[in-house]
């Protein structure tokens, strides 16, 4: 539970409070971050080393760009909030590259729905009607305004394939998906269960198609450790993902890997 209130609430929250207070809650907010970082850090360098291109799908307000930085990767930050974008760019210059837009399977614009907290803002209604009046009872979502869409694919012939894609967009995960035609050694998607159970199993579905040499594992909500100490195939972690004992972790993140 103390995971999940910080990732709705940590970053916003120290933003205004910044605002506010901004030499002692900068202070705290910079030292909680560096924590933060240190411990993601450890986990991401079993899988990323110095040099390697990494891709932040839904950046939000870069906790996952600090850790990669400490690495030495070289992140490409995707987020189309404006705010959040503008966060990055002030925060990191340019040290990171950050794409304004959303990844989707085509280039289109849509719309995006803009929540009270930005980590719940969505591409997807359907996430949202899936947990406005459940998990996330109580936060609210603005009338949609039309975003641009690119694909992981133009991503790629601009920036060079990646060793890892993060994705954590709420809901809009195999859309993202969809737009990736090229295998990726390490790719996390973020889960959400039981709303979005299927969707977790269509995940994955959906990276067999083009690279049908994959294992998985998973990391509950915000662990930053591995739920499984052997990877499973893709026909054994479907299963398991509709079990019981995966559903009862609420959320986190699917990890899946070309197998070596």
């Amino acid at each position: 539970m103390r995971e999940l209130i910080k990732k709705l609430l940590g970053a916003d929250i120290r933003l205004q409070l910044r605002k506010i207070f901004p030499s002692r809650i900068q202070r705290e907010a910079d030292k909680v971050a560096s924590d933060e970082a240190e411990f993601r850090s450890r986990f991401y360098s079993m899988f990323i080393k110095s040099g390697d291109i990494c891709f932040d799908v839904g950046a939000n307000m870069g906790n996952r760009v600090l850790p990669l930085l400490a690495i030495g990767a070289k992140v490409v930050a995707v987020e189309p909030q404006e705010n959040c974008y503008k966060y990055l760019k002030q925060k990191f210059g340019k040290r990171i590259a950050v794409v304004g837009k959303g990844l989707g399977a085509v280039e289109t614009v849509k719309k995006f729905y803009v929540s009270s907290t930005s980590v719940l803002s969505s591409f997807s209604e359907e996430w949202i009607d899936s947990v406005k009046d459940g998990r996330f009872d109580g936060y609210t979502w603005d009338e949609p305004i039309n975003l641009e869409i690119t694909t992981a694919d133009k991503l790629i012939e601009t920036f060079g394939l990646p060793s890892f894609i993060k994705i954590d967009v709420e809901g809009y995960e195999l859309e993202v998906l969809k737009g990736l035609t090229r295998p990726v050694k390490m790719i996390s998607f973020e889960y959400t269960v039981p709303e979005q159970t299927e969707r977790a199993i269509q995940c994955i579905d959906q990276i067999l198609k083009y690279n049908p040499n994959i294992e998985c594992n998973y990391s509950s909500n915000e662990s930053m450790q591995w739920g499984m100490e052997k990877w499973l195939l893709p026909a054994g972690m479907k299963s398991f993902i509709a079990s019981n004992d995966f559903i009862s972790t609420g959320f986190g993140d699917i990890y899946v890997r070309t197998k070596v």
